[in-house]
């Protein structure tokens, strides 16, 4: 990220540039939204083999974002913890007794920052994360790594700086100060991990599949806050790969796993450093 682009994006009213952005994929005007959709899958290449309806079901650039993809497309493998999205598994480490994260080379932030919450950071201790960055060519519904039980959710409040290498190099604390919905689950034998999905530029909304009640950047939720934090009045159970939300338009995910989990999957994350993953490998 350059000076200019670096200064004209800390005076852009970002959030509000990204709720319009959004708001403009998704309109439906005749020949206009086709055109441009279709200069989206252009421009970007999409892989429209793997979707489940061709290009033309899809209305405009919003719907065709979160396309849905053929049956069978991405074998869930027979392993612990799998990829929960199509993207780069960019950064990972286990915890020091600082519980930090690498952001980007020199450059780390806390987990009790990231989620705005020490005790449950606490939880974490002895345990590892991995960042997976999603680029707009990607598949962006974002499925279960683990077979478990959504324990309950939050929301942060934030900017929406983009999450490109640019900007992770040089913003510090990008992640904690981006908004963000985390997902926190519970494994059968009681281990838990969070699925923490980051907001960016232009990306209009990020939802889950197991409730309507968090839809960020669609004005349910309560920005005045340090933190906002869900419950489901029922249990909610989830199948390793099955959906778990969506990001409409391009963002990152963390997943963060406790002690025993990093311990009994032994180089958990660390082959796949650098490389393209995609829903459903083994991690």
């Amino acid at each position: 990220m350059n000076t200019a682009f670096y200064v004209f994006m800390k005076l852009l009213p970002k959030n509000a540039a990204s709720r319009a952005f959004g708001a403009l994929t998704r309109l439906k005007l005749p020949v206009i939204s086709k055109a441009m959709r279709n200069a989206f899958a252009s421009y970007y290449k999409l892989n429209m083999e793997e979707s489940e309806f061709p290009i033309d079901h899809y209305a405009n650039i919003g719907e065709l974002f979160i396309r849905r993809l053929k049956p069978g497309m991405r074998p869930i493998a027979d392993s612990e913890i799998v990829s929960p999205v199509d993207g780069v598994l960019s950064q990972t480490a286990t915890f020091d007794e600082k519980q930090e994260l690498i952001q980007a080379k020199g450059k780390t932030y806390t987990l009790k920052d990231l989620l705005r919450d020490e005790e449950m950071a606490a939880r974490f201790e002895g345990g590892a994360f991995a960042t997976i960055y999603l680029a707009p060519f990607n598949y962006h519904r974002i499925h279960s790594p683990v077979k478990g039980e959504v324990v309950d959710a939050s929301y942060c409040p934030g900017t929406l700086w983009p999450v490109n290498v640019g900007s992770v190099e040089r913003v510090e604390g990008l992640f904690c100060i981006n908004e963000r919905l985390t997902s926190h689950l519970r494994l059968d034998d009681g281990s838990e991990m969070l699925v923490v999905k980051v907001g960016a530029t232009n990306v209009g909304r990020i939802g889950v599949a197991y409730t309507d009640e968090l839809l960020v950047n669609a004005g349910k939720l309560p920005r005045n806050c340090k933190r906002y934090d869900w419950k489901p009045a029922q249990k909610i159970t989830v199948e390793k790969g099955g959906e778990l939300g969506r990001f409409e338009m391009g963002s990152t995910v963390i997943l963060v796993v406790d002690k025993k989990i990093r311990e009994r999957n032994p180089g958990l994350f660390q082959s796949r450093v650098g490389t393209a993953v995609k829903v459903g490998e083994a991690l």
